[in-house]
């Protein structure tokens, strides 16, 4: 019979609050405390519990809860920590939910164990939402606060490496990345798991032994929770294999964990380098070079960091394709983040809203200042674009590209969106260029191309490079031509 069953069976008749034995200090070395030595070793091993800590113990009722807190009671002197318990009432099981309310407070009121409840109607705020994980939100958001209202440290919860065995066999069926094959962590954020390295076995023993009382969740026994499910039929089928996998499976989390760590230091040194404030670009050529997997998680991070956001493993595949592809490339991650690729680096940015400009200009001298560009014009100063006389009277006009454009040439026009592509200027900045125009012909463009003129009175243009912007230029140079060396035109 599966150990949740025999539990469920002595639920039926649990013992009363009143005849179990309040927690006292122990010899460690008794062959019978060998559950409370494996603690220790875990709490050591892993550095848990500082001493002088305060210690939240999460206390739902069940044997993991109350075997947590008897040992942690047991051994406060030993590690130097002060214990308290929290009782979060998801109000889900209508007066069994009650019961184990009323069950924690006689408890703790035995055991002389200051105790925090609080009750939450999950059903009620869930609307429509998954109430499984709802009520998982919402008990560690309340246990963090209960935490900071008492000044606390830690929070302790009661998960066993049987609830460790589960979370990895539950994820590998589903399909799962590196964290999701090691499970939780026996320390993340202000959450512990001195249980970590106990088994459900262990746990019923102990139990057993020192008399302890427990209530039982009933909902534990229904199969229509995955969880349950692999609880209940799969892990008593695998455990005809391997009667020690929880103990197997702690060896190999152990071994993730630590590749993980291996992995995150070489992601986050390829992240600081690379990563701004507001953006991720690393070159074409060092991505490449990076292994496919390892640069995967620093696309992940590097999304992660950016928008506090997970990227999927799709999103993820469709951002490596862009590095096979020749030219420009774009995927939009969501409506806030794209990834793209120039000639020269792959990048992952926030999505601007182009914002169509004009200006008009009709005295000089003038300065404008455009998205990538601030331009300042001058009578016989600068890049002459213009005859003097041409200017008197109509003026010019600084404004963002539009369908149509064309550039004149001696001899032929050409698109403009295909003079754009042909020099190789970013996608990402096409429509943020500044298009200086004429009586409806373009004259110039900063450092792209400027119109013939051998006027002697002239209007000259000087530019540079606005500091925010993104950087304009080609993709063919790292540096775009100097100042007037654009193509000419012929007017």
């Amino acid at each position: 019979m599966a150990t949740w069953l025999r539990w469920l069976e002595r639920a039926a008749h649990t013992r009363q609050v009143g005849g179990s034995t309040p927690p006292v200090a122990t010899n460690l070395f008794n062959p019978m405390e060998k559950f409370k030595r494996k603690v220790l070793k875990t709490v050591t091993k892993y550095s848990l519990l500082p001493k002088n800590s305060k210690v939240l113990v999460a206390l739902s009722g069940g044997p993991d809860s109350v075997s947590l807190l008897h040992v942690l009671l047991e051994l406060r002197r030993e590690l130097s920590i002060e214990v308290a318990a929290a009782h979060i009432n998801h109000m889900l099981r209508g007066e069994e939910s009650e019961r184990d309310e009323e069950f924690v407070r006689k408890l703790c009121k035995e055991w002389k164990v200051k105790l925090f409840v609080e009750r939450v109607n999950v059903r009620e705020i869930s609307k429509g939402r998954n109430v499984e994980a709802v009520a998982r939100g919402e008990r560690y958001r309340k246990l963090k606060e209960i935490l900071g209202k008492w000044e606390g440290d830690l929070v302790a919860l009661g998960h066993t490496a049987s609830d460790l065995t589960e979370t990895v066999i539950l994820n590998l069926t589903k399909g799962s990345g590196l964290k999701g094959l090691r499970g939780f962590l026996p320390k993340r954020d202000v959450f512990v798991r001195p249980l970590f390295e106990v088994t459900r076995e262990e746990v019923e023993e102990y139990v057993k032994e020192r008399e302890l009382p427990f209530v039982i969740d009933s909902s534990n026994l229904e199969k229509k929770f995955e969880r349950n499910l692999i609880r209940i039929d799969v892990i008593p089928v695998l455990k005809r294999i391997n009667p020690s996998l929880e103990e197997s499976i702690l060896r190999e989390t152990e071994i993730l964990r630590s590749a993980e760590e291996f992995i995150e230091f070489e992601v986050e040194k390829v992240v600081k380098r690379h990563l701004t404030e507001n953006k991720f670009c690393i070159p074409i050529e060092k991505a490449k070079e990076i292994h496919p997997f390892l640069l995967s998680e620093v696309v992940r991070e590097a999304y992660r960091r950016l928008s506090s956001r997970e990227l999927s493993f799709k999103k993820v595949k469709l951002i490596e394709k862009l590095l096979k592809r020749e030219g420009y490339g774009e995927v939009h991650i969501d409506d806030q983040f794209r990834a793209y690729r120039n000639q020269h680096s792959l990048c992952i940015d926030r999505i601007r809203e182009t914002e169509k400009f004009s200006y008009r200009v009709e005295q000089l001298p003038a300065k404008v200042e455009t998205p990538l560009f601030t331009l300042s014009f001058y009578e016989n100063r600068g890049i002459p674009i213009l005859p003097l006389s041409e200017f008197e009277g109509k003026g010019i006009i600084v404004r963002s590209r539009e369908p149509g454009d064309k550039l004149e040439f001696k001899g032929f026009s050409k698109k403009l969106k295909k003079f754009f592509i042909e020099r190789r200027v970013p996608a990402e900045v096409r429509d943020l260029m500044p298009v200086v125009e004429s009586s409806g012909r373009i004259i110039f463009i900063p450092d792209l191309y400027v119109g013939k003129t051998e006027s002697p009175e002239f209007v000259g243009v000087e530019f540079e490079q606005t500091t925010e912007g993104p950087h304009p230029g080609r993709e063919d140079s790292k540096q775009g031509k100097g100042v007037g060396q654009g193509d000419t035109g012929s007017l």
